[in-house]
Parts: structure tokens; sequence; C-alpha cells
């Protein structure tokens, strides 16, 4: 088995989550050593429990935050971190340990990605930053299949793209790596470690196999090298080896949400909590989740997301609520707690003292 995603929440870029399947580990990229052994999603990142984030991701990147001019302390989005799998993405609090918001549709919150057919099931990302005069421009990279786009996210916009990834990327196509990536691990090496000299490196993974690529000359620093020889500190590890890493489970059907907030005397609430189907095993699947983030949660009276799910119709057994909102003024009111026994096609309603939430639902065949 072998890479399948990963991240770096360092500033200076050398610790890397490294993950596989259900597990994941912390590679140090300085000295070549595991800092943190394997060990499963759901243990390290507790916030991702009951999704299906915590079974295995296709990607994850930093979110990308701009700093404010004289500003000395770096803010609280630095630990904000985007986390894909199939046709949704969660935006995550690693700080905290908890679900920002989301699941949402890659296609609703990522303009231009479903018209480059990036909407779903991305094989690798990173995010690039530059430096240039007075900041940094950064940029994300998403690879799947034979192409790959740019992507601006401060102007939320795709940037370039779809290109070939063997046309834009020298030194790929001949080391078999141009298409169908498992991971891009990215480096920056500061300047004070190379005298004056800041360096931006990339990592193309596939299988077991890797090319270390430089970012500003934009060229290749090597052939593929086994991930062994590459990152010594994982030879003998799953993470390094040739078999095949497993795959997901398969999509069994798709959602579609219509979720209404309502808090009495208010136009505008500002919901948070979660929203959840119980399963007939035992198990649950949060498909709508707000953190409390206090008068900068934000305002809604209602919600659309729209998901596959690894599970079919038959297996759900109720509809789960858990939903507060917040109030500036008094203590935050509560709208919904309790459970309703799902019965097919329908809308599910739990009314309180200060409000309701009401989830109507459609449950189709899986999306092709």
């Amino acid at each position: 088995m072998t890479i399948q995603a990963t991240f770096n929440r360092s500033q200076l870029k050398w610790d890397t989550y490294m993950f596989l399947g259900n597990q994941y580990l912390l590679y140090n990229l300085a000295d070549n050593t595991v800092r943190q052994n394997p060990r499963t999603i759901l243990d390290g990142w507790p916030g991702l429990q009951n999704t299906q984030f915590a079974q295995a991701i296709d990607a994850a990147v930093p979110y990308s935050f701009s700093m404010a001019p004289g500003a000395l302390v770096l803010p609280e989005e630095k630990d904000y971190l985007y986390i894909f799998r199939g046709d949704t993405f969660v935006r995550y609090d690693v700080a905290n340990e908890q679900i920002l918001y989301g699941p949402e549709t890659i296609a609703d919150q990522w303009p231009g990605m479903k018209d480059a057919g990036f909407q779903r099931n991305i094989d690798a990302a990173f995010l690039d930053q530059e430096d240039v005069p007075f900041g940094t421009v950064d940029t994300y990279y998403f690879f799947k299949g034979d192409r790959f786009v740019s992507y601006d996210g401060l102007r939320n916009r795709v940037s370039g793209g779809p290109y070939l990834i063997a046309d834009k990327w020298p030194g790929l196509k001949a080391a078999g790596l141009d298409r169908d990536l498992d991971a891009v691990v990215y480096q920056i090496i500061p300047a004070q470690v190379l005298a004056g000299t800041k360096r931006r490196l990339c990592y193309f993974v596939k299988g077991d196999q890797v090319l270390q690529f430089d970012l500003d000359e934009w060229k290749p620093l090597s052939g593929a090298r086994s991930i062994s020889d590459m990152w010594p500190g994982l030879k003998g590890t799953e993470f390094a080896a040739a078999t095949p890493s497993p795959g997901f489970p398969p999509v069994k059907a798709h959602v579609d949400f219509w979720i209404d907030f309502v808090n009495y005397g208010e136009y505008n609430p500002n919901p948070y909590g979660s929203l959840r189907l119980d399963l007939k095993d035992g198990s649950h699947f949060r498909f709508w989740t707000q953190k409390n983030m206090g008068n900068a949660t934000p305002a809604r009276t209602s919600a659309a997301p729209s998901m596959d799910l690894p599970f079919t119709e038959d297996e759900i057994a109720a509809v789960g609520f858990w939903v507060d909102e917040y109030d500036l003024a008094s203590a935050d009111d509560f709208l919904a707690r309790d459970v309703r026994e799902y019965h097919g096609k329908a809308s599910y309603n739990v009314t309180t003292s200060d409000g309701s939430v009401t989830v109507a639902m459609t449950v189709s065949p899986p999306t092709v």
C-alpha cells in the first residue's frame, strides 16, 4: 500500500501528515523520521467522527488566508484545513479538533471545479505559497486522472486549466507519474536553513515511487525513486509498500437535502450543531455541521447539502437533530434535539419552544 493523501500544517512545512486508508502518521521531512506512529484518523482527528472522512480521504489542503498589513500575530485561520472525499469536503478547525462547517459539495462551493471536471474524486492536491514583493501568492493545485487545475483561493476561482500533467510538469511523463497520482507532498525550506535562499519543493507520489520537483526552477531534481529511498523513515511500513492501496467503500446512493432553520423572533438565525442519519447497524452519518463561532456564526434560514452515500436507503433508520442557535443578548436558544424515525421521501421536523428545524430529503441512485 502507499500514501493516499498528505498535507503540511507547520509554517516551515517540515512536518507532513500522510494518510493511508483509515490510518495516518506524522513525518518530518527535515530529519526523515516518523514523528507520530500510525494511528487511526478517528483517534487523531476526533472531529471527523460519524463522517465518511474518518474512513479515508482523497486530499487535504490548508486554508488560504491573507495577512493584514502590519499584523504581528497569525490569524486563527492558520489552523483551518479543507479535507476532500468523493464529491464533498469539510473545513476543519485543527486547533480545536472539530468541523467548522460541512460536508458541502465541491461543485457548489469551489466555483469552476465542476466545469473543469474536478467536482469529485480528486487524486491529489497541495497549496503552494510563492513569495512576491510585499507578500505571498497562494495557489492550490488539484490533480485528477491525467489533468490538473490551479485555483485561486482568495478570489475563489479556477485560475488555470484543466491542463495535461504531462504538458506542464517536466519529467513526470518520463517517470510514469503523469496520471492517477496518489498524493503530492509540499515542502518549503526556509531561507535561514539555506543561508538566504528559500526553496519551494514538491514530491509527486504514485504507488511506491516518488519524484522530487523544484517549484522555483520548475524542473525535477531527479528521476522517480522508491519511497523507502526518498524517505527512509517510512521503510518497512505500509506507507512505502508497492501493494495496491485499499479501495474506498463504493458509493451506494445519492441524497439531496433541504434544511429549514426557524428561531422565533429572529429573521436570520445563527444555527450551529449537527444533523445526522442514524443507520440500522448503529452507526451514524453527519450530513450538516456548523461550529458555534459566537457572533461570527453564519446567519442562515436554510441549507441544501447534497452528497454521495456509502450505504443504501434501506440502511437508514432515523434522522437525528442537535441544533442550537447563537444569541448575543441572552443564552443560546435550543432549536432541535431529537430523533425522527426514517420513512422514506418526506419531511422530518423537530419543534421546541425556541424554534424548529425541518429536514426534507430525497435519496436516489448513485450519481455517475
